[in-house]
This record gives C-alpha cells, structure tokens and sequence, in this order.
C-alpha cells in the first residue's frame, strides 16, 4: 500500500531471492500472523484465498489454528510458493503465482481473502480493494494485517539526514484503509493499530534482516546508484542508540477485518 509508485519487477527478484532466508528472519511475520489468524472465523469448508502467502507459514496457520480445509495460496514470487509447497501441511495447497493487483479469479469464487503483512506492496489501494470485493462471495470476509505509515520511522529520520530519496517502502495510515474499505463497498470494517518494536545490535543487524525478507525499497523513486560507505556511515551515526548500545526499530502494524456486503 505504498504511497510512491513500486517496482514490481524489482518486487518480484526481490522477495524470490529472499525465500531462502525468509523463514530464519520474518519474526515479526509470525508473532502478527499468529495474532491474525484469530481474527478469522470462517466455516471449515469455506473456500479462503491467501494473498501473499510467502513460505506459507500463515498458510499454515490458516489450516492447523482456523481449521480451514480448503486454501487457495498466491504469491507473486514463484520461489515463495516452492518453498509452500515443500510444509508438509501445505502440500496439497493449490497454489496460484499472481500480482495481488490482478487476481486470477473469477466473481465470487471465494468465501474469505486473508492476507498477513503482503498488501503493503500493493500500489492503488482502490483498485486492489475492488479486485478483491469482486472474488468475495456475498457477506465474505476480508481479514488482513499491514503496515501502518509510522513504520521504520526511525530508520527513514536516519536516512533523511543522508538525501532526499526514500530509502524506506512508504506506508499508509489507518485512517485512509478505512475510508477506501468503506468506499468499495465494504461494511463492518474493523481497524486495530498496535506498535511492535525490536532491537538490534546495530543498523546494519536491522537492514540485513530486511533484505533477509525481500522488505527493501522497491519504489521506483528510490536511488538506483550504488549507496556509498560514506552515506551507509553517515545513516549508521544518525540513528539513535539505547542505552545497552542497541538500536530499536519501530514497526506500526494495522489488523483490519471487513465484509463484503454483497
């Protein structure tokens, strides 16, 4: 759900170079996905599309904590759905390589589309939100979590003292999910903001973790030249330290849960 325009080539190469790091660095990924998947509540017979399925560990999630029997897992990132398919849990999971922009679907195919922290690579929030109204059946449920705007704040005031290019994916605010849910035609829309925060032992620690997970910059804004020891240097000093000589990076997470009134 960026604000600037994303590169969904570079998206792509991005997060099917991190499917083999993936799992060792996405905590964040599983502590959210665990709080997530309480929030659906679906019949077990229930068609659900996961959108931005990853290594399928919220794939996972959907079938042993949900009970969910019937799955349908899409990703972008071909190497991501390899790496599903090999769960044992997962195994017989149709899987579905596609944009989250442009769902492969028919009209009310499905009973619930799920979605843990993947939507905020999607670029018109209105056009992904009326993609998705348009596979839910009548009074199917939308359950996902995202990034909220204040995420990596810290390490974005950091780069801010480097350049002008955004170093770091932008994100939206809570406020503007809810008025566009609401203007697709979404009801009982159900917004929840919580602020996780993890510690590193240096900015380099944090930034190796968020290639880790394919979670860079992908805006086409970004710098495309090669950023400097001098630059990465400057950053490293502008970013603020604890006390224990740890940095911690703040990350702003949104749990929306809605209904397709038809």
């Amino acid at each position: 759900m960026a604000v600037s325009v994303l590169d969904k080539k570079q998206m792509r190469q991005s997060f099917g170079r991190a499917s083999q790091s993936y799992d060792g660095m996405a905590i964040l990924q599983r502590q959210v996905g665990r709080e997530l998947v309480n929030k659906v509540s679906l019949a077990n017979d229930a068609l659900v599309l996961d959108v931005g399925c990853g290594t399928g560990f919220f794939t996972r999630q959907l079938r042993e904590v949900a009970g969910l029997e019937n799955i349908l897992a899409l990703d972008i990132a071909l190497p991501m759905l390899l790496k599903t398919r090999q769960r044992a849990e997962c195994a017989n999971v149709p899987l579905i390589c596609a944009d989250a922009e442009q769902l492969p679907l028919i009209d009310r195919c499905v009973a619930g589309v799920v979605s843990n922290l993947a939507l905020q690579w999607c670029a018109n929030l209105e056009a992904m939100f009326a993609d998705i109204k348009q596979v839910l059946q009548s009074e199917g449920q939308f359950v996902f979590s995202t990034f909220g705007t204040s995420a990596l704040h810290e390490l974005k005031t950091a780069w801010a003292v480097v350049d002008d290019y955004p170093h770091v994916n932008e994100f939206c605010v809570m406020e503007e999910i809810g008025e566009k849910l609401q203007a697709a035609g979404f009801i009982d829309v159900c917004l929840e903001r919580r602020i996780y925060q993890s510690k590193y032992a240096n900015v380099i620690e944090l930034m190796r973790e968020l290639k880790g997970i394919g979670a860079h910059n992908v805006s086409y804004q970004r710098n495309k030249a090669l950023t400097s020891k001098g630059q990465i240097q400057a950053m490293c000093a502008a970013y603020p330290v604890d006390a224990d000589g740890q940095i911690t990076a703040s990350f702003e997470i949104i749990y929306v849960q809605a209904r397709n009134k038809g």
